[in-house]
């Protein structure tokens, strides 16, 4: 599945639930609900995900855009209010299980920097899942973020 085909099936309005995952499992997530929006921009060239959450009673937000090139290779960007504070990470990637896989890393001072895996699946015409990864400096991936949306 191309990107065209996954992104016909993402657009519109979801609602769902996220888990947040301070330490890797088996430590539990902690859980909220999260609305969430994709629709296309600049022409219907990429889209944009929009989504909503909370943490400790305060709101969170942050924003995806997500765009490919002839070949199915991504570029994104993403913002969130909790995870990235003023920053923007860039990421590259591709279309692959019928979904996006994109990898992005970010400053860790004194260093070196950390990976950022984000996977997003279409699990079917009314359900998706977006999966997220801190991949430290030795390549141990541990999960991070997980959400599912049901159209809503």
């Amino acid at each position: 599945m191309d990107f065209e085909d996954w992104k016909e099936k993402l657009i519109g309005e979801w609602q769902g639930n996220t888990e947040l995952y301070l330490e890797p499992p088996p430590k539990p997530g902690i859980a909220s609900a999260s609305k969430l929006s994709v629709a296309p921009v600049a022409g219907g060239s990429f889209i944009e995900i929009n989504y909503d959450w909370t943490h400790e009673g305060e709101a969170q937000a942050g924003l995806l855009l997500v765009g490919y090139d002839e070949e199915n290779a991504a570029s994104a960007a993403w913002v969130d209010s909790f995870h990235m504070s003023s920053k923007v990470m860039p990421f590259t990637g591709t279309a692959v299980e019928g979904g996006a896989t994109l990898l992005g890393s970010y400053e860790a001072p004194p260093g070196p920097d950390w990976g950022w895996r984000i996977v997003i699946r279409p699990l079917s015409a009314n359900e998706f899942q977006i999966v997220m990864h801190n991949i430290s400096p030795e390549g141990q991936e541990d999960l991070a973020v997980q959400a599912q949306y049901t159209r809503g």
